[in-house]
C-alpha cells in the first residue's frame, strides 16, 4: 500500500503550488531513494519498486552514475549508492536530538525485549525510521534507518494517524482516498480501527504490512504533541496477535513514555546524554 498524502506535521493546510513540479527530476529521486532502499539493484528491481519505464530508469540510472552518487558492479551489473550520497543530508540534523536521547533506551530495551523495535517520524506522506535497536538481516523484513512506511499499513503510521490532531488526520485520510477510490470502501473500517487504537493506546499491524510479521506502535507525546511513534515487530511464526498485544504493548508503552521524558528533561535542546 502506498500513500500519496502531501502536507506537513506543522500545518493542516495544503500548499497550493504556482508550478508544474520537474519529472524528470521527481523520478531521478526516486530512483535514487529506490536504489539505497534496496541496497543493490538492477533495471528490473528498480521498474518493480518504483512501477518507472525501464528506459527511463537507464537514463536516470546513468546520470546518477555520471553524478557520483550511484555505483555499478561490473561484475554483477547492480547499482548501489557511493559515499557522496551523505552530502545530502549534510546539513538536515532536525531530528539529532530524539535520536541521542532515545538511542540508549532503545538499546537498553532490546536487551530485555528480544524483537526489535524501530523510531520513526512523520514525514509528508509516510513515517521515516530515524533509529532502531534491529540487528541488520536477523527478520525476513529488514528494515534499516531511513525507510519510509506506509501511514495506513504500518503500525508505526497508525498509531501516529490514531493521535495527531483530528484535522492532520482528516486531511490524511481525505487525500489518501481521494488518490484510491477503489478503496474507499475501507475508509469507514480504518476510521474505526484508528479511534480504537486511539482508545487502547496503542495499534497493530497484523500482517497488513508484511505478510511474515505482526506489530504494535505507540506515540511518543510530548506536551499534547505526537514526536515521534515506537513499534516492536515480531515474527507471525512466532506469536499470535494477541500474543504480541499482552507480551510487548506493557513493556513498550513504558519505553515510549521514557523517551517522552527525555524529551521533556532536555531543557538545553542538544539532546546530548550526561
Amino acid at each position: 500500500m502506498s500513500s500519496l498524502i502531501k502536507f506537513s506535521q506543522g500545518s493542516d493546510l495544503k500548499k497550493q503550488r504556482n508550478y508544474t513540479p520537474t519529472n524528470a527530476l521527481v523520478r531521478g529521486l526516486d530512483v535514487l531513494a529506490a536504489v539505497g532502499s534496496l541496497g543493490e539493484a538492477g533495471v528490473g528491481a528498480l521498474h518493480k519498486r518504483t512501477n518507472i519505464p525501464k528506459p527511463t530508469i537507464v537514463r536516470n540510472l546513468e546520470t546518477l552514475e555520471y553524478s557520483g552518487y550511484i555505483a555499478r558492479n561490473d561484475t554483477t551489473g547492480l547499482y548501489s549508492l557511493t559515499a557522496r550520497v551523505l552530502s545530502l543530508s549534510a546539513g538536515y540534523d532536525k531530528n539529532l536530538r530524539l535520536v541521542n536521547l532515545a538511542s540508549p533506551i532503545l538499546n537498553s530495551f532490546r536487551e530485555t525485549m528480544p524483537w526489535p523495535s524501530d523510531l520513526a517520524i512523520f514525514d509528508t506522506d509516510a513515517m521515516v525510521i530515524v533509529e532502531t535497536n534491529r540487528d541488520p538481516g536477523a527478520l525476513a523484513l529488514n528494515r534499516p534507518v531511513g525507510t519510509r512506511l506506509p501511514l495506513l499499513a504500518s503500525a508505526l503510521g497508525r498509531a501516529f494517524l490514531a493521535f495527531c490532531s483530528d484535522q492532520l488526520r482528516a486531511t490524511a485520510l481525505d487525500k489518501y482516498f481521494a488518490d484510491h477510490p477503489e478503496l474507499s470502501d475501507g475508509r469507514v473500517s480504518m476510521e474505526k480501527a484508528l479511534a480504537k487504537y486511539q482508545t487502547q493506546g496503542f495499534s497493530e499491524n497484523d500482517q497488513s504490512l508484511s505478510k511474515n510479521t505482526r506489530g504494535v506502535g505507540v506515540p511518543v507525546i510530548v506536551n499534547g504533541t505526537v514526536e515521534a511513534c515506537i513499534n516492536t515487530i515480531v515474527l507471525c511464526e512466532a506469536m499470535t496477535m494477541q500474543e504480541v498485544v499482552d507480551r510487548c504493548v506493557p513493556p513498550l508503552i513504558s519505553v515510549a513514555k521514557e523517551i517522552s521524558i527525555a524529551l521533556l528533561n532536555d531543557r538545553d535542546g542538544t539532546g546530548e546524554v550526561t
